[in-house]
């Protein structure tokens, strides 16, 4: 077993900021005040399969927004934090309520604001178009970018080092 996946082992709660990573980055403005987002519907089903291996997901996000809480509540993400710039408070915050060391956690971000998370948790990783000084505190640069699948590729490197991949894929057997 390699590093990360001893890192990815280890890991009970994964922690995501949401633009740049569930999202491209773009914002659509129409006629009405609030923005529009465009996630993708792999980053959905894995976090729900992340959530059925008693891995809780949490959206860390600096912008708050009505999208971020939809997506939060259509995929039965209870720990939804947007409009927080200080995201080192969020972490200790959810370490406690879940009794996890930082080691067991892992984040995905890609812009400075996650560069607290990223240097402290078990497991920090970020698209392949994140900030270079991000992708410098990760140790994995996943070969996404963001908006196209990147959780999903997270979970699995996951699941499959905690033994549990197998499983994830026989609910989709005949």
């Amino acid at each position: 077993m390699d590093d990360l996946d001893a890192r990815a082992a280890k890991i009970r709660l994964l922690c995501t900021d949401i633009d740049g990573v569930l999202t491209d980055g773009g914002l659509r403005y129409g006629g009405g005040a609030s923005h529009t987002k465009v996630f993708h519907v792999r980053d959905g089903a894995a976090i729900k399969w992340l959530q059925r291996a008693g891995i809780p997901v949490a959206f860390i996000s600096g912008l708050a927004s009505p999208a971020t809480d939809h997506r939060a509540q259509d995929l039965g993400v209870e720990d939804c934090f947007a409009g927080h710039l200080d995201k080192k408070p969020v972490l200790d915050e959810l370490c406690a309520r879940h009794g996890l060391t930082y080691d067991q956690v892992a984040h995905l971000g890609d812009d400075l604001a996650d560069l607290p998370l990223l240097r402290r948790v078990g497991l920090a990783c970020c698209p392949a178009d994140a900030a270079e000084e991000v992708r410098a505190a990760c140790q994995w640069t996943v070969p996404v970018p963001g908006g196209r699948g990147v959780l999903r590729a997270v979970a699995e490197r996951i699941l499959k080092a905690q033994g549990r991949w197998d499983e994830t894929v026989s609910r989709y057997e005949v």
